[in-house]
């Protein structure tokens, strides 16, 4: 702090204090609503000002219709009035009506952005204008409550929501657009609030309205086939015994045939097909045939067993949606039979007079044969599917309630304390989709997209693509994470860094102490005093009064708004140049700000798939005027405030030396099961992000869908007579049929 403190006095002058004085001006700008028209706009311009682009005859006229664009969507930005932004919207319209029939495709890219940016206006405008109108068209009334709700009504459209749109459109910092997005939130959460204890149709439109145009899905989500297909292909069948109805059969487990993504819009679809083989040793097969007329004769003659064969194919077709999971068995089936029989004992004569009239034990066993197997073939694969939806029904409710506690209903998907609301699941052949808003269940500043995805995040990439509304996701985590219990008992921490040879574990470079009173704090400052390093300091911060807020600046970089911002650093040596420059005899120095807007850039570089590298740099630190730094000796209630010069001398060296130090940070410990990050894009204007991820050779793991499978005992080995046997074919349990013998 003493060498950051020469510095600036060497380098400061008054000019230096006065540019602290009014750092409004060097805020991070916010980025017009409009940002993706501009970019299709910009890149219809850049790609004529190329030096080997051909001469378009048509540019001046393209170039002031897209002026004009431009020009309405500022109106539009800077009006105050509902009016006055309807005018602009319905100006608007008709410019993307006039694109409709061009079959230019530049033009086209244009007109689609403008229509994803004008459709959520329009519906609030109309929404706004509805209940104006419908207050209007009311009939008189003398009645003091009645009067007043209506003026509450318009005071809260023109007012309230008004001002507060006026407020987040017209900004030109980020600070200012978190301000106007914060009102409008509040509005919201008023008119949440009225449409629960009074629901109202138009009230509800305007609900629907500000949802649709500040609380847009923040989380898109595409996983092709090299990222699905480790989830739910798996295997339907296990080689074991089944037992049914008093018969147990043998199912071995063949090939897998087939695994693949079905179209929907309901949820993911998807299926799985296996062969199988399955016998079934029909125990009381001799019973059947001696308890029908026909062929007690034949049961005299011969002991009859017989065992069924099927070879078949299963197919389970699965739908997962933010309802649940459903199983829907499919099977084919190609059945046929073993048929034996051995001479019964005192069955000679009648084998004999059989024989002579032409039915030999050959015959016999045939004509058993062709009559059973109709019934076989009836009735296995009525047996077979009743088995596999029963077994469906129990893994069903298993695999349910697994899936309940991250899809409680509602379109909600739950993890934890976080939440995607509006969750949609879609799939395709090739991907599937999934989306919504995500949210934290606690917290005071849960924010949706304010803007709908650029244009050239359309196409997701190969292998796992996330885009990202970064600034309401992260404004939402943290939020989330801020409310937590043991966040919330944190007053302040101190950071105690120590002179380490490079290469050393963050861990062992810092140490951090929770919620440290001024004296020990103090203790730790003298310390620091004593090794007379630069490396080694003594830092208390306290925790802000709200969780951070973060957006996109126009240039693309990530802005973090943090509110009641209190640091004490060690105050320089009294008799040092810096220590004279402050003109106070202190031991600490207390900045305080009352906000600051940081700008972030940052860059990903993932060294393996378990290791990323994120550099990053401070582009901006911005604070308002009303930042000040007291000085403190011993008693921290006996504060002394420095001059405007002096503390301006404080806060600018302290800026500077978070300008200057860069933010290195390895994410090894950073692990995604079975995925790896292989970019991460910078944060477009629009305030999206996209993170691609690929599949590694570890499984990937998901907490919620395993394939249903087929349980698996073996069956005991059962003694076969030599027989005259007819070959077969077969599949799962089965219900033996009844036979007819008929001489």
């Amino acid at each position: 702090m003493p060498r950051l403190l020469s510095t600036a006095v060497l380098a400061a002058t008054v000019i230096v204090a006065g540019a602290i004085a009014t750092p409004q001006a060097s805020a991070a700008p916010a980025p017009s609503t409009y940002a993706n028209v501009e970019k299709a706009i910009r890149d219809i311009n850049e790609g004529w000002s190329r030096p080997d682009a051909p001469k378009d005859p048509n540019a001046p006229g393209w170039g002031v219709f897209f002026e004009a664009i431009l020009l309405q969507a500022k109106k539009y930005d800077q009006a105050q009035k509902p009016e006055d932004r309807l005018t602009a919207l319905n100006q608007l319209y008709q410019m993307s009506v006039a694109l409709e029939p061009v079959a230019w495709q530049p033009a086209q890219a244009v007109r689609e952005e403008l229509r994803s940016w004008l459709r959520p206006r329009v519906q609030l405008a109309w929404a706004e204008r509805r209940i104006d109108d419908h207050i209007k068209g009311l009939p008189p009334t003398t009645d003091p409550s009645v009067q007043a709700n209506r003026q509450a009504w318009a005071d809260f459209v023109g007012n309230d929501l008004g001002k507060a749109l006026s407020k987040y459109h017209g900004a030109s910092s980020v600070g200012q657009r978190q301000d106007g997005l914060n009102d409008i939130h509040r509005a919201l959460a008023a008119l949440n609030q009225r449409n629960a204890s009074q629901p109202w149709q138009p009230s509800a439109e305007l609900q629907n309205a500000i949802n649709g145009l500040f609380n847009q899905p923040n989380l898109d989500v595409t996983a092709d086939l090299s990222i699905v297909q480790p989830i739910f292909d798996a295997p339907l069948v296990q080689t074991g015994p089944v037992y049914r109805k008093g018969y147990w059969s043998q199912v071995t487990a063949g090939p897998k045939t087939g695994f693949g993504l079905l179209p929907s819009d309901n949820g993911i679809a998807f299926y799985n097909r296996q062969q199988l083989q399955s016998s079934t040793p029909i125990t009381d097969f001799q019973n059947q045939i001696a308890a029908d007329p026909q062929g007690q004769r034949a049961a005299r003659m011969y002991y009859f067993s017989a065992t069924t064969y099927d070879w078949a194919e299963q197919t389970i077709v699965a739908l997962l949606s933010p309802s649940g999971l459903s199983l829907t068995p499919q099977s084919t089936h190609n059945i046929s039979a073993q048929i034996c029989s051995a001479p019964q004992a005192g069955g000679g004569l009648m084998r004999a007079i059989a024989g002579l009239v032409g039915y030999s034990q050959d015959r016999i066993n045939n004509e058993v044969y062709q009559n059973a197997l109709p019934r076989f073939q009836q009735q296995i694969p009525q047996e077979a599917q009743e088995e596999a939806e029963e077994r469906i029904a129990g893994e069903l409710a298993q695999r349910n309630g697994q899936i309940r506690q991250y899809l409680p209903g509602n379109n909600l998907l739950a993890i934890q304390e976080f939440l995607i609301s509006g969750l949609t699941m879609r799939s395709r052949p090739d991907a599937v989709y999934v989306g919504g808003l995500f949210q934290s269940s606690t917290g005071d500043h849960q924010r949706g997209a304010d803007s709908p995805q650029p244009a050239r995040f359309a196409a997701p990439d190969a292998g796992l693509t996330a885009d990202i509304h970064v600034g309401s996701v992260l404004t939402s985590a943290v939020d989330g994470l801020f409310h937590r219990p043991g966040v919330q008992e944190v007053q302040n921490f101190m950071i105690v860094t120590h002179d380490v040879p490079p290469g050393t574990p963050p861990g062992e470079a810092v140490t951090v102490t929770k919620n440290v009173d001024f004296p020990t704090y103090l203790k730790a400052v003298d310390e620091a005093k004593k090794a007379n390093n630069p490396k080694v300091q003594a830092i208390r911060v306290k925790r802000p009064s709200q969780a951070p807020t973060f957006a996109a600046d126009a240039r693309g970089f990530l802005v973090a708004v943090v509110k009641d911002v209190e640091i004490e650093v060690p105050a320089p040596d009294p008799n040092s140049q810096a220590g004279k420059a402050v003109g106070v005899e202190a031991k600490v120095l207390r900045i305080k700000l009352p906000q600051a807007e940081i700008a972030l850039s940052y860059k990903v570089d993932p060294k393996s798939a378990n290791s990323f590298h994120v550099s990053g740099k401070v582009e901006d630190l911005t604070v308002p005027p009303t930042s000040e730094v007291v000085a403190i000796l011993d008693d921290e209630k006996a504060p002394h405030s420095l001059n405007r010069f002096s503390g301006a001398l404080v806060i600018t060296a302290l800026l500077g030396k978070l300008r200057t130090t860069p933010l290195d940070l390895n994410l090894d410990n950073v692990r995604l099961p079975g995925l790896a990050i292989t970019s991460i894009s910078p944060v477009d204007p629009s305030g999206w992000a996209r993170v691609n991820l690929v599949r590694t050779n570890e499984p990937i793991a998901s907490p919620m869908v395993q394939a249903p499978t087929e349980p698996a005992p073996v069956v005991e080995a059962q003694p076969q007579p030599a027989y005259v046997t007819v070959p077969v074919q077969v599949q799962v349990p089965v219900q033996a049929a009844v036979v007819t013998y008929e001489p």
